[in-house]
This record gives structure tokens, C-alpha cells and sequence, in this order.
């Protein structure tokens, strides 16, 4: 095997550990100087940072030709956002939650997704259905707004203490930060691919996994870095926002940049036995375990005031499922 294949996986690791203790870092120190909360820090700036990936990948697969890879990757990424990474974060650490901040954000990601699935239901997501789904941006801007001058969160830094290098410091750790995620991101999937096809995984799998969860690292880098650091609210935020911009950015990007909106492609597979021809399995699979992914992430956690351990299991549970059902019907 070749060793520089290794050497660049584990760089890759280190690229996303150090960049995910910068990146956290930095988003908390803007927090305290703005004074604007850490969970509308999460779901905006860092929300938008963490799915560069997904947008660039989105972006370039529709560009060519490849639509189905451009809706896989960013509902694929809304269910592993929500399945692996906040189900770990569940599990690990009980959080509080703001109500009104997290039920608006809630309704928000829900509802772009389902908008998304109504009109995609003719098999074309047109460019006037982009630009109706692009408004939930502008509404989840809205709320952040509106949200931070309603925020009761308070912050002890002495703006006085600020200096031309104690904030280029910080931009630098951001931008590095981000920058680190990413470019670890990439040479984690990719040598992973290789190294797990050296090792006869199969084809389904890494699709799965490795790429599913190659452009949702900078989502779990940041949750873990935040819960170490005791700013959960930032990673949480951040999963919220990062679902809303799969939908809202990345599809809509895809469909605009496309002559005739983005097609929803239809599969032949079997499952159980039963041969199905025909299927748009995007609208049909994919979709129905995100959805059902968001209301377990948001409706307990907001009657409840907290986020839960149950929660976590059961969200992790639905991803091993969906996992295991995407592997079964032999589509990836």
C-alpha cells in the first residue's frame, strides 16, 4: 500500500482538529465582541464557512451533468448533519435551548425542505421554484436579526481591550480555521476512498459514508470542537443553519446555474423482493428520513426546553436505518 496515501489521511485529520479548535475559538470571540448570541453566530457565519464544501461540490457536479450528485450530496448532507453529527452531540451533552430562536430557526429549515419536495414533485425544481425556496434565506436572516437584538445573552468583554492585532488575530484563526476544515475534509475523503477500496469496501458504502460525511466533517469538526470548549450553542446553530443553506443555497444555486432548472432523476431497484421501475428515490427515500430527522432534532428538543439523550439514540438509529436501506435497494 502506498504509504503517502496514510501520511495524507492523517494529515487530513490533524488539518480538521487544529482548524476546528481555531474556527470555534474564533466564532466565540466574535460573539463576545458583537454581543450578538453564539447560536445566531453558529447558524449564520459559521453556517455558511462549514457548507462551502457542499456548495462547491453541488455547484460543479450540476455543471456537469451530474444533478443527481448535486441533490444527493446536499440532502445527503441534511440527514448526516442530523443522524451522525447532532445525534453525537445529543448523546455527549445536554443542551438549553431559547425557544422562540430555535422554533423559528426549526420551522424555517422544515419548511424550505418542504417546499422543496412540493415542487419538486412534477421531477423539475424550475428556476421561479428556485428563487420562491431562495426567500427562506432571506427570512432566516431575518429572524437572526431580529433575534440577536432580542437575545438576553450576555457577554463580560471589555471592548476597550481591543487591538488592530487582537482582531486580525482572530479573522486570520477564522479564516485558517475554516480553511483547515475544508482542506482536511478533502484529503480525508478522498485518500479514504482509496484506502478503503485497498481494503475491499464496497462501492455503496463509501458512498455513503465517506462521502456523506467528507462534506458534513466541517459540521461534526465544529460540533465536537464546541462541545469541548462548552459553546454547544454555537454548534447547534450551526447544524440549523447548515440544513437551511443545504436547501435554500445549494439546490437553488444548482437549479439557476442550470438552462432548464435541476432534473430529479428516477432509478429501477428492487427491495424485499419487489422490483421498482421508474422510482425518484430523492423525493421518495432521501427526503422522507430527512424530514423525519428534523422533527426528532426539533420538536422534543423544543417542548422540552433541552436537547435529550433519547433523542440522540433515536437519531442515530434512523441514520444506521437509512443507511442500511440505501445499501439494500443498490442505489447510491
Amino acid at each position: 500500500m502506498d504509504i503517502v496515501v496514510y501520511l495524507l489521511f492523517a494529515l487530513g485529520l490533524v488539518l480538521i482538529i487544529k482548524g476546528g479548535d481555531w474556527f470555534v475559538d474564533s466564532a466565540v470571540w466574535i460573539a463576545e465582541v458583537t454581543g450578538i448570541p453564539s447560536i445566531i453566530i453558529g447558524a449564520t457565519i459559521v453556517s455558511i464557512a462549514t457548507t462551502l464544501p457542499e456548495l462547491i461540490v453541488s455547484v460543479t457536479a450540476n455543471l456537469q451533468g451530474s444533478s443527481e450528485m448535486a441533490i444527493g450530496n446536499a440532502i445527503g448532507s441534511i440527514i448526516c448533519n442530523i443522524g451522525l453529527i447532532s445525534s453525537l452531540g445529543y448523546i455527549l451533552l445536554k443542551n438549553k435551548i431559547k425557544k422562540s430562536l430555535f422554533l423559528r430557526k426549526s420551522l424555517i429549515m422544515i419548511g424550505a425542505l418542504v417546499v422543496f419536495t412540493l415542487f419538486s414533485l412534477d421531477l423539475t425544481f424550475s428556476h421561479l421554484e428556485a428563487g420562491i425556496v431562495l426567500l427562506f434565506i432571506v427570512l432566516y436572516l431575518y429572524y437572526n436579526i431580529k433575534g440577536s437584538k432580542e437575545s438576553d445573552e450576555e457577554y463580560t468583554f471589555d471592548k476597550n481591550t481591543l487591538t488592530v492585532k487582537m482582531i486580525s488575530k482572530n479573522i486570520m484563526m477564522f479564516v485558517a480555521g475554516a480553511g483547515g476544515i475544508i482542506l482536511g475534509a478533502s484529503l480525508l475523503v478522498d485518500n479514504g476512498q482509496i484506502i478503503a477500496k485497498q481494503l475491499g469496501v464496497p462501492e455503496a458504502i463509501i458512498s455513503l459514508t465517506l462521502i456523506a460525511l467528507g462534506t458534513s466533517l466541517p459540521e461534526l469538526t465544529t460540533m465536537i470542537s464546541s462541545i469541548k470548549k462548552g459553546n454547544q450553542d454555537i454548534g447547534l446553530g450551526n447544524i440549523i443553519g447548515a440544513n437551511i443553506l443545504n436547501v435554500a443555497l445549494i439546490l437553488t444555486s444548482s437549479s439557476l446555474i442550470s438552462s432548464n432548472g435541476l432534473p430529479i432523476m428516477k432509478y429501477d431497484f428492487s427491495l424485499f423482493g419487489k422490483s421498482f421501475v421508474g422510482f425518484p428515490n430523492t423525493l421518495f427515500i432521501d427526503v422522507p428520513f430527512a424530514l423525519l430527522l428534523m422533527v426528532l432534532f426539533a420538536v422534543p428538543t423544543y417542548f422540552k426546553g433541552e436537547t435529550k439523550k433519547w433523542q440522540g439514540f433515536a437519531m442515530l438509529t434512523t441514520y444506521v436505518l437509512y443507511l442500511v436501506l440505501r445499501v439494500s435497494t443498490g442505489i447510491s
